[in-house]
């Protein structure tokens, strides 16, 4: 005859052998959830994780190098144009509000000899008036040049000016002139401690209104 807690015994060890089986199965299944979540196949067409890296790793090695550009330098026509405008731009700042600056250094940077020494005598009696001269909103003003020639470190410059600069009172703001005119300038640059300066500035034509060569 059997033990009374035979059954009891074998119910039991029938019990733990069950459990473990189910820990094992869980186990498992808690695995594979796992490594599937890290794996979302619905964003690459149910590629494997490793079908990716090599897919990923091929791309980087065949794609082609990042393209890299470099900037021409500048032609001496180029420098010379740009020396002009400068010119330009640094004498309408000069005698622009809030008032006439004789020693802005612009005026050194761009201009030389006798005209830059014309240049500051004028701003200076401008200065003494004072008054001052500003660019209109939308206005017409522009300087349309055009290099002629450049030979070792001299270069000559068209220009067709249409100037509608406005000269007003610096305290008042009260008008003094508003009228329009074209002027046809040719202008020689010279090379300068390897900087380009408008050393001669000649008026050829003056008009009132836009006219001559800003027509053609």
């Amino acid at each position: 005859m059997s033990s009374p807690t035979a059954p009891a015994t074998e119910a039991r060890t029938l019990y733990r052998t069950r459990r473990r089986r189910l820990r094992l199965t869980t186990t498992a299944i808690a695995v594979t959830l796992a490594v599937g979540a890290c794996d979302p196949a619905g964003d690459d067409g149910g590629q494997t994780g490793a079908d990716r890296s090599t897919s990923t790793t091929v791309e980087a090695t065949t794609s082609a190098p990042p393209e890299t550009t470099t900037t021409a330098a500048p032609t001496p026509e180029e420098e010379v144009l740009a020396a002009y405008q400068g010119y330009w731009a640094a004498v309408n700042e000069a005698f622009g509000p809030p008032q006439v600056r004789p020693d802005l250094p612009a005026l050194r940077q761009y201009a030389t000899g006798e005209l830059l020494a014309g240049i500051v005598r004028r701003a200076e009696e401008v200065k003494g008036r004072d008054s001052v001269t500003r660019l209109r909103e939308n206005g017409q003003y522009v300087h349309r040049a055009e290099v002629l020639s450049v030979d070792g470190d001299t270069a000559t410059v068209r220009d067709c000016n249409i100037d509608d600069v406005v000269e007003e009172n610096a305290t008042t703001g009260e008008v003094i002139d508003d009228g329009i005119s074209t002027r046809l300038y040719i202008s020689m640059l010279v090379l300068e401690d390897a900087n380009w300066k408008v050393a001669v500035l000649e008026r050829e034509m003056a008009r009132e209104g836009v006219a001559g060569c800003a027509l053609e």
